[in-house]
């Protein structure tokens, strides 16, 4: 059985989980951006007309009232955000791969195809990946809210400082347009977000998918459908993943390979009893 890879309904739908999510994550977050900019501005201004004061400067004053709104609203509206996908998106996105593995699944002779029901395994399963997404996004959206703080204490102190500071540098500095990952390289924060939120929804789908393998069709293998230049552990890998039978234990592994990995999981139930090596292509 060979399957191409394609977007299939249910991505659609993981798709439009994602996208919903990335639009209410970088709402706030681009009006946050906004004011810090509006900060920026009024900085230079103050200090290219030499104001000498131990007070902040009105406009200064003004601004730092506006960004410090907004970064009220975005700590609020991240943390609904982060509650409603932990709560009801990536359970959403659990049960849409769970039901597509039971729909594609291959059955063995005179099994009949399950529904989808909240039983003990699925629960805990969804428990487990919740419990790892939810405070990703949690530390991810207070790192912004204390990155925003640092800044505005940074503009007021620079505003009451008799020396010179140019403004934009103590911006970049305090860069909220950006997310810094763990190699030290700084990315948009759309493009985090997006990134997030895709691998932490596809993720979620194959647990369901994978669960539905082991807990309702009682299966050892799956089929892999991917991109056809994806590697199993990681993009550029040679051993590819499309269109290869792996360990439901292995698949477990590595639900994904990348952000933005197109990877499913083919319950294969009617190859319970067949001698099949880990990553035997179809």
């Amino acid at each position: 059985m060979t399957t191409p890879a394609v977007p299939q309904p249910h991505h659609e739908a993981l798709h439009q989980l994602t996208d919903q999510a990335l639009t209410d994550a970088t709402a706030s977050w681009e009006q946050l951006v906004a004011a810090q900019q509006v900060l920026v501005r009024a900085l230079s201004t103050a200090q290219r007309r030499r104001i000498r004061s131990r007070t902040v400067p009105p406009a200064v004053r003004a601004a730092l009232r506006d960004f410090t709104t907004a970064t009220a609203r975005f700590d609020r509206d991240a943390g609904v955000l982060a509650e409603r996908w932990a709560a009801v998106d990536l359970p959403r996105c659990y049960r849409l791969g769970a039901e597509e593995a039971m729909r594609r699944a291959v059955l063995a002779p005179r099994q009949v195809r399950p529904v989808f029901v909240w039983h003990d395994s699925h629960q805990r399963v969804l428990k487990t990946v919740t419990a790892a997404f939810y405070p990703t996004l949690v530390r991810r959206f207070a790192e912004v809210v204390r990155r925003a703080q640092a800044f505005a204490r940074a503009v007021a102190a620079a505003a009451r400082a008799p020396e010179l500071t140019v403004a934009a540098e103590l911006a970049a500095r305090h860069s909220l347009g950006t997310v810094t990952y763990a190699n030290d390289a700084a990315h948009p924060a759309t493009s985090w977000a997006r990134a997030a939120f895709t691998a932490q929804s596809v993720t979620a789908a194959n647990a369901g998918a994978l669960t539905a393998t082991t807990a309702d069709l009682h299966a050892r293998w799956v089929q892999v459908t991917d991109g056809p230049e994806c590697g199993w552990t990681s993009h550029p890998e040679l051993d590819r993943a499309h269109d290869t039978l792996r360990s439901a234990e292995e698949a477990a592994a590595y639900p994904i390979a990348h952000p933005g990995c197109l990877r499913m999981f083919i319950p294969r139930p009617d190859l319970n009893t067949a001698a099949i090596e880990e990553g035997q292509p179809i």
